[in-house]
């Protein structure tokens, strides 16, 4: 990038003219449909696609040419393609920009152009390019593939894959990514497992630590990225119906590209994203989280809007209930209703903008009980206050994407607190229960690693039944169970196979857990997972 920086430089001023006169023959076409406009803005994107090739800018080239050849194809085409139009208007803008950046030394990626570059192939009904087109990598590194396991149990592929879709459920509605990406690791390191000996091992390496990638907070997961894990899903549901005999075969070449581009945008925080960096000679110059600020400097305004919308209705609530209290410690504030009625109305116009209708309604009802002349002062703000901390629990519900009813008798924001605690300390438990299995396994057999196992089983039981999730309790209580009476107090270990289907359950529920503070989707799914990995044990 610093030499197309150079580079650019030096027809900066002819790039930018090229691109403000298209943009203008662009908009004449637009108004009065003439050929000779269309020619034109066609003539200006050719002049700008040879200046790209010159200097070996292929992103900028390749959006050029889709957009010649489009424009070609609507010349012959009758009426307008008003989605054309718009694309072609956006992808001016976009590269525009995108030269600007350049040109001043700011790091963008060539990767940055696919979304409009696909807009453009939309507008004729071409399928968008991957995303990692632009990517180079080498696909056929020497890798140490290690050998198969001696005496492994058959792959349940059935389990696995209806593990892994638990989990793709969760990343296709787009409600969170932790216990979604979780559980579908687990389902690949089965997988992954499986093929070892095998010629698409370093496929499913690959895919491992691409899925340990995209857990990182700085990962997005947009459309392209849904589309990619489905397109796993294909390849997982072929070797279910293969029986596991794909895992002889070399996986797709531009699958494993995707993967390998994810991994090489990873911050090297696990050891299994540092090996598999090096083991495939992965250029790390570009992050995510520059990607993802590259990203929203070419096209809007940053995506934490919404954050910094809450956090102003917050510090609006507490200004609020600021008055609240100097009302309680003050005589004559009857003046004051004022300020407090129009802080509340204002509130109630940004809850409606953000799609918070009834929160809005209670907001203004607040409002509208300043008038009332029945109730005594002190009863009144009381009310008042009482009503504020309900809205202060939707507003909270607005960053957190979770819930509590609005019957509850216990303070709504102590409920909440509460809550949140209970899932999170589950989480955790169930997260060093996992460990601490594989501690077991690892060890051959140590049963120092897993003494607390069923205790801490038992207290996330505990904290199901708080969340009012008395199913999947009861589902706790059985593992803790089969813990303690199958493995610790045992004289033989239990088959490789069960110890996986006890894996399968706890990742199971720890998704389910996911899914109570709003992260996931899918819930109903990863109960019927876990209970049948729990029939398998008991069997």
């Amino acid at each position: 990038m610093s030499n197309l920086a150079s580079t650019l430089n030096l027809v900066r001023k002819e790039v930018d003219g090229a691109l403000d006169q298209a943009a203008i023959r662009l908009e004449h076409f637009s108004e009065n449909g003439s050929a000779d406009d269309l020619k034109g803005f066609l003539g200006e994107i050719q002049q700008v696609r040879g200046t790209f090739k010159m200097l070996d800018f292929r992103a900028g080239e390749r959006l050029c040419e889709e957009l010649a050849e489009t424009g070609r194809t609507f010349s012959q085409a009758e009426g307008k393609n008003t989605h054309a139009l718009d694309a072609f208007s956006k992808s001016i803008m976009i590269l525009k920009r995108y030269v600007e950046m350049v040109s001043t030394g700011q790091l963008v990626a060539p990767g940055l152009l696919l979304e409009v570059i696909n807009d453009v192939r939309k507008s004729r009904k071409e399928k968008p390019l991957p995303g990692a087109y632009f990517f180079m990598a080498n696909l056929r590194p020497k890798l140490d593939i290690p050998p198969a396991a001696s005496n492994s149990s058959a792959l349940p592929y059935r389990r696995v894959r209806q593990l892994f879709q638990i989990g793709l459920l969760g990343v296709i509605r787009n409600q969170g990514r932790k216990g979604a990406l979780n559980v579908m690791g687990r389902a690949v390191s089965r997988i992954e497992k499986a093929s070892r000996g095998q010629q698409s091992w370093g496929f499913w390496y690959a895919v491992k630590a691409a899925l340990e990638a995209l857990n990182q907070e700085s990962f997005e997961i947009d459309l392209s990225r849904v589309l990619l894990m489905r397109s796993l899903d294909t390849q997982i549901h072929k070797l279910e119906e293969s029986d596991g005999q794909l895992l002889t075969e070399k996986q797709p070449d531009w699958l494993l590209k995707e993967f390998l581009y994810l991994i090489s945008l990873a911050e090297p925080d696990t050891a299994l994203i540092n090996k598999a960096q090096v083991d495939f000679n992965l250029s790390t110059e570009l992050r995510e989280v520059q990607l993802a600020d590259a990203r929203r400097k070419l096209s809007g305004p940053d995506q934490s809007a919404m954050d910094s919308l809450t956090e102003a209705l917050q510090d609006e609530l507490h200004g609020i209930k600021d008055l609240l209290d100097l009302a309680e410690r003050t005589d004559g504030f009857d003046d004051g209703l004022t300020d407090l009625s129009i802080s509340l109305r204002r509130i109630a116009d940004t809850l409606i903008m953000v799609n918070l209708p009834t929160t809005a309604d209670r907001t203004m009802a607040i409002a509208e009980s300043l008038r009332d002349q029945n109730d005594a002062f002190d009863i009144k703000m009381q009310k008042v206050a009482d009503q504020v901390l309900r809205v202060e629990q939707d507003v909270r519900g607005l960053a957190m994407n979770t819930e509590v009813g609005s019957g509850s008798k216990v303070d709504p924001l102590s409920l909440l607190e509460a809550r949140i605690a209970a899932i999170s300390e589950s989480q955790t438990a169930l997260s060093v229960t996992k460990r601490a299995i594989a501690s077991y396994v690892d060890s051959n057999g140590d049963k120092l690693h897993i003494k607390n196992v069923g205790k801490t089983l038992l207290d996330v039981s505990g904290a199901l039944f708080f969340l009012d999730q008395e199913r999947v309790a009861e589902l706790m209580v059985t593992l803790q169970g089969f813990v303690e009476n199958k493995i610790i107090q045992s004289d033989f270990s239990p088959s490789e196979d069960k110890i996986e289907a006890l894996a399968d359950a706890i990742s199971a529920v720890e998704y389910f857990i996911d899914s109570l503070g709003g992260q996931s989707a899918g819930a109903a799914e990863a109960v019927a997972l876990a209970e049948d990995s729990i029939q398998h044990l008991l069997n």
